[in-house]
């Protein structure tokens, strides 16, 4: 078998090891850059629309608007909540939140203060709410540029818009 001269083979092993590095550095750019995408870079805004059954018999259902913002640490929250009596009730708060990352999507949430507006009239009335919203886990999906789905606790689901 025909052996390679020694010159030629450190030329040949620097070559390998040259594009090997740039292949493996360039998946690596590429990782951080999808980390860094998956993730609002400005406060998105979210339209609420839910209902939430503890059992079979209650159903409470909800909308109106959410809007979080990494950075600062916040999520605002407002909307119009019914019960299974059908009564109707406003929930209207900043949450002050804490957020740790896990990956490139999902975050642990702890809620460190909760300001409650004057014309939030559910405080003792949505209780379920309040657990959900204390802390636990978020998770982003880019769908676009300015499109991210977003899950809180599989409470609030939705699709949160960043303004270009």
């Amino acid at each position: 078998m025909y052996k390679l001269p020694h010159h030629r083979t450190k030329k040949v092993i620097f070559l390998l090891s040259l594009a090997s590095t740039l292949v493996f550095g360039t998946l690596i750019a590429l990782q951080a850059y999808t980390y860094h995408e998956d993730t609002p870079q400005a406060p998105c805004y979210a339209s609420i629309d839910f209902i939430y059954s503890p059992d079979n018999s209650q159903r409470w259902a909800g909308k109106g608007d959410m809007s979080i913002n990494m950075g600062a640490g916040e999520i605002y929250l407002y909307f119009n909540l019914k019960d299974p009596d059908q009564q109707e009730f406003l929930y209207n708060r900043r949450l002050d939140v804490h957020f740790d990352k896990l990956d490139s999507s999902r975050f642990w949430f702890k809620t460190l203060n909760a300001t409650v507006f004057e014309s939030d009239n559910s405080l003792k009335h949505a209780l379920f709410m309040r657990r959900g919203l204390e802390g636990g886990l978020i998770t982003f999906s880019r769908f676009s540029d300015v499109e991210y789905y977003y899950n809180i606790n599989n409470i609030l689901t939705g699709v949160c818009h960043v303004p270009t």
